[in-house]
């Protein structure tokens, strides 16, 4: 629980004190051009400031985390078809509307998950796609894929480009023995078994967890202290598929 208090705590902090969360994944690997065509980064249009990211399921529907919602939707901005912050020439729609999970807790991060609706219909090309939400659940020991802008350490250091990394699956048994006082249910724990060093950290909340046949798996809710040796928690999409569909536009 501590550690989850302390990941969103100093995404608050950092938003606060005008540091920006936009760097990257600790130990990923930075990703090419249209490699990512779903990934989502939502700002606060005024500052061009990156503070979690999202993923395109439809024309005007992204999924991000509930927790995500640190500033109203007339602030916020959805940035499509872009690996870099400061690509100018990147589309940016409005958001229109922020749907939070009925079922959010914002204190043990269960059901953390929201539907982003946009004002207005991305147009798809070779750099914005959708990603095909799976609707089977994530076996144990399955290779999944996660990326962001967020931090490479734990003191976090900046970065304009988007990194990606490989984790596997790890049973809930495995899990709760690595994180012991994490609550664990209705989550996906991905741990980095390659010794590649990697991990989710503050700012790739929100983005995506995708498996072997690239379909949206799970959405980053937290991790332990940005630690490549402990398990990183995703929201199971799976379990919110009904709610997803009837939300989605």
């Amino acid at each position: 629980m501590k550690a989850v208090i302390i990941l969103c705590l100093c995404a608050v902090l950092a938003l606060a004190n005008g540091v920006p969360a936009n760097t990257r994944i600790v130990g990923g690997w930075e990703a090419l051009p249209r490699q990512l065509p779903y990934i989502v980064s939502l700002r606060i249009e005024s500052e061009n400031f990156h503070f979690c990211g999202a993923t395109i399921i439809s024309k005007r529907t992204l999924l991000t985390a509930a927790h995500c919602r640190y500033v109203r939707e007339p602030l916020m901005v959805a940035v499509v078809g872009t690996t870099t912050i400061d690509d100018k020439f990147a589309t940016r729609v409005h958001v229109e509307e922020f749907i939070i999970h009925p079922d959010y807790n914002p204190y043990e991060f269960t059901n953390d998950i929201a539907v982003v609706i946009l004002a207005e219909d991305i147009e798809f090309n070779e750099k914005v796609q959708p990603i095909k939400v799976s609707t089977s659940p994530v076996p144990d020991n399955e290779k999944v894929t996660s990326a962001g802008w967020g931090y490479t350490t734990y003191n976090g250091e900046i970065s304009n480009d988007l990194h990606w990394m490989s984790q596997t699956v790890v049973n809930a048994e495995e899990c709760a023995e690595a994180s012991p006082g994490e609550t664990i249910t209705g989550k996906i724990c991905a741990l980095d078994t390659d010794g590649n060093g990697q991990s989710v950290c503050f700012g790739d909340t929100g983005g995506p967890l995708v498996d072997s046949n690239d379909e949206l798996v799970g959405v980053v809710t937290m991790n332990v202290h940005c630690n490549p040796n402990k398990p990183d928690f995703f929201t199971n999409i799976y379990l919110a598929k009904s709610w997803i569909e009837a939300n989605t536009r």
